[in-house]
């Protein structure tokens, strides 16, 4: 019997039994894990002690609590932590940002004291810092200040990687932003520090971050700084080659959920390492699916194109992947 091309079959047994699959060592012995632990990495979101939000996602801690949390995710195997906190003392210049002692400052410090070996990942953005949850700071005409954002964004990098961030993630999608990151750390003798970039798509699923975080801009919108869904297959490609043209050494599609098309045409078009942020309002829909579909779920978008996978669902998938090891 032969294909539609005319090509022969794969021979199978007179059953119907196809012998490459059939018994349970030569199944083993062409298998590949479809998910590791060490394919995950964990938001976490660093709050101030005692406030309420503390649980109201997984990763959403009291600074007190970051050791705690990150032991535990380094014990699970788990490669990675994107840090964000919620800003304080904000005014309209985002000041507190770059202020000495931070809780980002106080949150990086944290991490790399109880976990060493996690690579660290820190949003290098206005929005926690600024008074109106701008990415961006404004002139007093009302549009933005690119030199003083990108200064500010510069400073922001540089704090973080003295701090021990390995990475930095410059999160508003503002053109010039990431050649300035990369230009600030180089200047501050860190050249051995990644930038990682944001290609953000328009979506209602960064809710509950967004509350939570008191982010959700006082006045207007930010799709300015967004990709448009409608145009994203196409756009993210365009945004992506510039990115990797101002210095970006890795990238990072958020939503996935909804753009899983996306991150396959991104991963025909980019060699560089690709990290799937599956973002928090996916949270809800993965966590009725049980951690055995999360795990699912996530392999699926390692196979779509992901070098690695930013997740909320780290923990509770990280956890079930050790206990079907055992």
């Amino acid at each position: 019997m032969t294909t539609l091309t005319g090509r022969p079959l794969p021979a199978v047994g007179p059953d119907g039994v196809n012998p490459s699959r059939a018994r349970s060592a030569v199944r083993a012995l062409y298998t590949r894990p479809a998910l590791t632990a060490g394919d995950l990495s964990a938001p976490l979101l660093a709050l101030p002690d005692g406030h309420p939000g503390a649980g109201s996602l997984p990763g959403a801690v009291p600074l007190a609590e970051v050791q705690r949390t990150v032991a535990r995710w380094g014990d699970l195997g788990i490669r990675g932590v994107k840090v964000f906190v919620l800003g304080h003392d904000r005014d309209s210049a985002g000041s507190a940002a770059v202020s000495a002692g931070n809780r980002m400052v106080l949150a990086v410090s944290a991490i790399k004291a109880a976990a060493p070996d996690l690579a660290v990942t820190t949003e290098v953005c206005g929005c926690s810092w600024t008074s109106g949850g701008e990415c961006v700071l404004r002139t007093s005409a009302g549009g933005i200040d690119l030199d003083a954002t990108y200064r500010l964004m510069g400073d922001m990098a540089v704090q973080h990687a003295e701090a021990g961030a390995d990475v930095v993630s410059p999160t508003a999608m503002l053109d010039g932003s990431v050649r300035a990151v990369r230009a600030a750390l180089d200047d501050g003798g860190l050249r051995d520090v990644g930038v990682n970039p944001n290609l953000a798509i328009h979506t209602m699923l960064y809710g509950p971050f967004k509350e939570l975080m008191a982010t959700d801009p006082a006045a207007g919108h930010r799709r300015g700084l967004q990709l448009e869904p409608g145009r994203a297959q196409r756009d993210t490609v365009v945004q992506a080659r510039r990115w990797i043209a101002e210095g970006a050494d890795s990238l990072t599609l958020q939503p996935v959920m909804t753009a899983v098309d996306v991150l396959v045409r991104l991963r025909a078009d980019q060699e560089a390492p690709l990290v799937a942020y599956s973002t928090s309002g996916e949270w809800p829909a993965l966590r009725g699916m049980g951690a055995e579909g999360m795990a699912e779920y996530i392999a699926m978008l390692r196979r779509a194109g992901a070098d690695h996978v930013l997740t909320f669902a780290a923990g509770q998938v990280a956890a079930y992947l050790e206990q079907s090891r055992g």
